[in-house]
C-alpha cells in the first residue's frame, strides 16, 4: 500500500466529487488530481456492481500509477440507497468515535472506508441525522486523534445549503444538531409558487435581502407563513421589483432560520428556555460553505448582533479527509 497517497471523495446525491491526495509531512495535503461523477441518485439501480463500476471508471487510472492506496468515501453513498449502508452514529460524537463507526470493505483489491453519518435529538425533541456534514465537522474540529477536550467551549457551527446544519460542537465532540429546509423551501417556493414570477431572470440585492431580514427578525414565533405573502403583494404594488423578488424571499427565509435556530441552540447551551429574542449566549458562529450563501448568513447574523467567521469548504472538507486518513493509517513518519 502506497501510504503517503490516497483517494477520498463526497459521494452525495447529486454529485461525486473524487481527490487524489498526497501527503508531506508536516505540510498541508496536496490534490494531485480530481475527478467529477453521478450522484447516487443518478445511479439507475442502487446495486453493488454499479457504483462499483462507477468509482472504478473515474479513479482506476490513478490505481494503475500509483498502485494501490485506501479509499475514503463521505455522503450519501453510506446510506440506504447507497454503495454500502454505514450505520448512524449517535451524538455526541467524537472524531475517534465516528471513525470508528465507519463500514470498511474490499473490491478489487482495494481497502474502502465509509464513513458514518450521525443522529441525534435535536433541540426540538424530535430525530434528526446528518450525512456528509460531519466530514467538515471534523475537519473544523482538527485532527481526531488529538485531545478530546480541544474547543472546550460551547460553539455553534453552521453549513449552509439544501438542509442547513446547525451543529453544537462541546468538549471535543459534536453534541448535537439541528437541520433547517432553508435552502430546499427557497427551492421550492422560488420555482413553483406565485411568489416569484420569473426566478431565472433574478437580480441578487443585499438591501432587498435585509428587507426581508430585518422582517423575519422581528416576526413572532410562527408567522412566517403569514409574511411570505408580501413577497408577491409587494410586486404588485411596485414596492419590490421581479428582479429583486427572489432576494425578498431569501431574506425573509435566511433571517427566519437565523432567529429560529440560535433560539433553540440558545436553549441547548445554557440549559433553559430564553425569555425574549436576546441570544446572549451565542457571540460568534463559524460558517462552512459556498461563499455566497454563507455571506448571506454572515449578513443575517450581524443584523442580530453576532459574529459569523467564514471557513472555505473544500480546505475544511480537505482538513477533514487529513484527520481521517491519520487516524485510520498512522505512521511514524506522518506529522
Amino acid at each position: 500500500m502506497t501510504e503517503s497517497l490516497f483517494i477520498a471523495g463526497d459521494w452525495g446525491t447529486t454529485h461525486l466529487r473524487l481527490y487524489l491526495f498526497q501527503h508531506h509531512p508536516g505540510q498541508p495535503l496536496t490534490i494531485l488530481a480530481s475527478q467529477m461523477g453521478p450522484g447516487v441518485a443518478q445511479l439507475k439501480s442502487q446495486v453493488e456492481s454499479n457504483f462499483e463500476q462507477v468509482f472504478f471508471d473515474l479513479a482506476g487510472h490513478w490505481l494503475d500509477k500509483h498502485g494501490p492506496m485506501p479509499v475514503i468515501l463521505s455522503g450519501m453513498v453510506g446510506s440506504n440507497i447507497g454503495w454500502h449502508a454505514a450505520p448512524y452514529i449517535d451524538c455526541p460524537a467524537s472524531g475517534k468515535q465516528i471513525v470508528a463507526g465507519r463500514t470498511a470493505f474490499n473490491a478489487r483489491g482495494i481497502e474502502f472506508s465509509i464513513i458514518s453519518g450521525l443522529r441525534t435529538t435535536n433541540p426540538l425533541g424530535t430525530p434528526d441525522l446528518m450525512r456528509g456534514e460531519e466530514l467538515q465537522l471534523l475537519g473544523w474540529m482538527g485532527a481526531v486523534d488529538g485531545p478530546e477536550n480541544t474547543h472546550k467551549s460551547a460553539q455553534l457551527v453552521v453549513l449552509p445549503g439544501t438542509h442547513n446544519k446547525w451543529a453544537l460542537v462541546r468538549g471535543g465532540k459534536i453534541e448535537t444538531f439541528v437541520t433547517a429546509l432553508t435552502g430546499e423551501l427557497y427551492s421550492l417556493l422560488q420555482n413553483h409558487s406565485v411568489l416569484i414570477a420569473n426566478a431565472e431572470s433574478a437580480d441578487f440585492s443585499d438591501d432587498i435581502f435585509m428587507q426581508g431580514v430585518k422582517l423575519a427578525t422581528t416576526l413572532e414565533s410562527g408567522q412566517l407563513l403569514q409574511a411570505l405573502f408580501a413577497t408577491r403583494s409587494r410586486q404588485v404594488l411596485g414596492e419590490l421589483s421581479e428582479l429583486h423578488a427572489s432576494s425578498y424571499l431569501s431574506g425573509l427565509l435566511i433571517g427566519s432560520d437565523v432567529v429560529g435556530s440560535l433560539a433553540l441552540m440558545e436553549k441547548k447551551i445554557v440549559g433553559k428556555q430564553i425569555v425574549g429574542k436576546q441570544i446572549a449566549a451565542i457571540s460568534s458562529i463559524v460558517l462552512i460553505g459556498d461563499s455566497a450563501l454563507s455571506r448571506c448568513y454572515q449578513l443575517a447574523l450581524e443584523s442580530v448582533g453576532i459574529k459569523a467567521e467564514l471557513r472555505d469548504a473544500t480546505e475544511i472538507a480537505v482538513s477533514g479527509y487529513e484527520a481521517i486518513y491519520r487516524a485510520l493509517y498512522p505512521s511514524p513518519n506522518l506529522s
